[in-house]
C-alpha cells in the first residue's frame, strides 16, 4: 500500500463546530478539535499510550457526520461505524466475528483536555467503579476501592490521587476498575478540566474499564474483544465532549489553578 493511501484521513464535523479527524489505515483517532468555555478551539486529543488496532481498514460509507470501516484479515471480519452527533457525542460501535478464537484491540483514543502538551494533573476524575485490580491481570482479586487511592467514587483530582500516601503509581494509573451496573450502555466515567472547563463523559456497556495516566494524557479504554469461533462480539462506546459547571463538581481536593 502506498504511503498516501496509509496516511489518508477523514474528517467528520457537527453543528458546533468539532471536528474528529480519523485515519482510515487503523482506523485511529487523529485529532478532536473542540471549544472551551470561552468558544475557544483545540485539540484534545493526546498521542495514544496503547497499542492501535490492526492495520489494514476499508472505508465503506462516508457522510459529514458518519464513517464506517471494514477489517477482513486472518480470518478476522470487523466492522465500526464512527458517528459524531451534534451534542459532541462520539458513538463508536464495532461487529467482530471470526473464523478461530482471536483477540483483537479496537482504537481507543488518548485525551487532554487542556490540550496537547499541558498537564492533566489536575483533571478531576469520577468512575462509577467500587472494586479495582492492583495490577494488570485480571485473574487476581479485585480489591475494594474504599478508602484508597483509588476510590473516584465522588469527583478528584488525578495528582491528588497518584500523590496518596500508599498509592505505589506515582507514574500514572494503570489500573482496571470494576464497573457498577449492568451491560446496558451507561455513563462510567467522566473527567473534567477544570482551567478550560471541558468535561468528557465517557458510557459503556462493558463490565470493566483500563485507565491508564501520564503526565499529559489519559485514556478510559474498554478491555480487547475476545472472539469465540463463529460468534460476534460486540463493543459500543461512547465519548461526549462538553463543557462543566466547574462550581457544581464539588470536589474537595486541592485542584492546580495554574493554567
Amino acid at each position: 500500500m502506498m504511503q498516501a493511501e496509509a496516511d489518508l484521513s477523514h474528517t467528520l464535523r457537527n453543528g458546533r463546530g468539532m471536528r474528529v479527524a480519523v485515519r482510515a489505515h487503523d482506523a485511529s483517532l487523529l485529532s478532536w478539535w473542540a471549544p472551551d468555555r470561552y468558544g475557544r478551539m483545540a485539540d484534545v486529543l493526546a498521542a495514544t499510550v496503547r497499542p492501535s488496532s490492526p492495520a489494514g481498514w476499508q472505508c465503506d460509507a462516508l457522510t459529514e457526520a458518519s464513517l464506517s470501516l471494514s477489517l477482513l484479515q486472518e480470518g478476522v471480519a470487523a466492522r465500526l461505524h464512527y458517528r459524531l452527533d451534534d451534542d459532541g457525542s462520539l458513538h463508536i460501535d464495532g461487529e467482530v466475528t471470526a473464523d478461530t478464537l482471536a483477540r483483537i484491540t479496537l482504537p481507543v483514543p488518548a485525551f487532554n483536555l487542556r490540550g496537547q502538551q499541558s498537564s492533566v494533573g489536575d483533571h478531576v476524575l469520577r468512575l462509577a467503579a467500587s472494586h479495582y485490580y492492583s495490577n494488570r491481570a485480571a485473574a487476581s482479586e479485585p480489591r475494594d476501592v474504599a478508602g484508597s487511592a483509588f476510590d473516584f467514587r465522588q469527583p478528584a483530582p488525578i495528582a491528588a490521587r497518584l500523590a496518596w500516601p500508599g498509592a505505589s503509581c506515582h507514574d500514572g494509573f494503570d489500573h482496571i476498575f470494576c464497573l457498577a451496573g449492568s451491560g446496558a450502555l451507561r455513563e462510567a466515567a467522566t473527567v473534567t478540566d477544570p482551567a478550560s472547563g471541558r468535561v468528557l463523559r465517557f458510557f459503556t456497556g462493558g463490565q470493566q474499564l483500563h485507565v491508564l495516566t501520564g503526565a499529559s494524557r489519559f485514556c478510559l479504554a474498554p478491555l480487547a474483544l475476545d472472539i469465540l469461533p463463529g460468534q460476534m462480539a460486540r463493543q459500543m462506546l461512547v465519548y461526549r465532549l462538553g463543557v462543566a459547571d466547574i462550581d457544581a463538581l464539588g470536589v474537595n481536593q486541592t485542584i492546580n489553578k495554574e493554567t
